[in-house]
């Protein structure tokens, strides 16, 4: 009886304890399932309301949703995998809608506001680092690494790197990328996940950053690609490198592009009889500028006659018939003066020196008070004042004579000097 009664007892121990696991299992898969069924029923809702460009609807449900989704614990699969890869790359795309965009702060969440204060720089960053905190396996203790990061969420991260005009980061992850790629099977990294990635670095990045020499030179290297389809982006990037050409080229050219100054002539054709008439019309009509210019006449020179013969049209006699009076948007301007500089103060009064003081007017003023000024100041300098002097300009300055009649017997003094001298021999 004791053996039967041990033998019974080991046997429902073994029993329980291998059913244990089954129940454990079962527990994880039901708990999983119900993750997943709330997780797919709420990402209905938010692509519903990032839809209909609600943001704040939106952001609450990405909330709800990343309470449930945490990094994986061990570097293998996950059934929650593809809702972490569905979910990121809704929330890389509605953050960076709202950063390149003019969104409603009232109605806008916090966070997302908060955001709106960063540079391009640090907010596509700060999603790439986010990014991969999530996918990167807790257990190991290494920082987040990009071989873990699925290549739909680098396609995203990248995209969202062009539109906020930022492709030097998205250059820098997609090469991060591509040489950690491989280090782990389950993250699926060539054949049609490196296509995907490598036409977008080489289509959209390099191409954003004017590398096409680079580009070229680095698909002459690449030998994981098959020819047909290494073929097809040589060709996409000859494309797009002629339509680069061809706007910058238009670019340039913009600028250059002068209104036709070409006068239209009048289809209709006049009889002999008014066309001598209308000839000696307007044979002197002379179009008027846009810009203002002083009026030019018949009597000037040769030279103002070529300066504006642009301006100028005539109608050559084997033409019977004659145009209309042109619209100012149809006249030839000379652009030259129309942009030239105006001219300084100092240039101004230069010009209205040399016109009023030529070199006759200077010499004439040079005699008539320069040097009866200086006779005064040298023989005021040179005499001494006798008595007689004194009493002399006393009177003079009783009488109250002014400066200019003072100048004035100066000169006259200095005249008789100079006759008195000339009369002695001395000059």
């Amino acid at each position: 009886m004791p053996t039967v009664t041990a033998t019974a007892m080991a046997t429902t121990t073994v029993s329980t304890s291998s059913s244990l696991p089954h129940k454990v299992s079962s527990a994880a898969t039901k708990g999983s399932l119900s993750t997943e069924t709330t997780l797919q029923s709420l990402y209905n809702r938010a692509a519903r309301a990032f839809l209909h460009r609600d943001v704040a609807v939106t952001f609450t449900l990405l909330n709800a949703a990343f309470t449930l989704l945490l990094p994986p614990l061990a570097p293998s699969p996950e059934p929650l995998d593809a809702h972490r890869r569905k979910w990121d790359i809704l929330r890389i795309t509605l953050e960076t809608t709202v950063f390149s965009s003019v969104p409603d702060l009232a109605t806008l969440p916090q966070p997302l506001r908060e955001s709106l204060l960063l540079s391009p720089q640090s907010f596509i960053s700060t999603l790439y680092a986010r990014s991969l905190t999530l996918f990167t396996p807790s257990s190991l203790p290494r920082k987040p690494s990009s071989a873990f990061l699925p290549h739909q969420i680098l396609i995203a991260l990248v995209a969202s790197s062009l539109k906020v005009d930022c492709p030097d980061f998205g250059r820098e992850i997609t090469e991060d990328w591509l040489s950690k790629r491989g280090q782990y099977d389950f993250i699926p990294s060539t054949g049609e996940p490196y296509h995907k990635v490598l036409e977008l670095y080489c289509l959209h990045v390099l191409p954003r950053l004017g590398e096409w020499e680079y580009v070229r030179e680095y698909l002459s290297y690449e030998n994981e690609l098959p020819s047909d389809k290494r073929r097809e982006l040589f060709l996409a990037l000859d494309a797009l490198h002629a339509q680069a050409q061809e706007s910058t080229r238009r670019e340039t050219l913009k600028p250059d592009i002068l209104p036709s100054t070409t006068p239209t002539l009048s289809p209709r054709s006049l009889s002999p009889a008014s066309s001598s008439s209308s000839l000696s019309t307007t044979s002197t009509r002379t179009a008027v500028p846009v810009s203002p210019r002083p009026k030019i006449t018949r009597q000037q020179s040769a030279s103002s006659k070529s300066a504006v013969s642009d301006a100028t049209i005539t109608k050559s006699p084997r033409q019977p018939s004659f145009a209309p009076p042109a619209s100012p948007r149809d006249l030839p301007v000379d652009h030259g003066l129309a942009t030239a500089n105006p001219p300084t103060s100092l240039a101004l009064i230069r010009s209205y020196l040399s016109h009023y003081f030529t070199a006759k007017k200077i010499a004439t003023l040079f005699i008539l008070f320069l040097i009866p000024l200086l006779s005064l100041i040298i023989r005021r300098r040179r005499r001494v004042e006798t008595p007689a002097d004194q009493v002399r300009r006393r009177l003079l300055e009783a009488r109250g004579d002014s400066i200019a009649r003072r100048l004035w017997n100066e000169l006259v003094r200095a005249v008789l000097d100079t006759v008195r001298m000339g009369g002695g021999g001395l000059v």
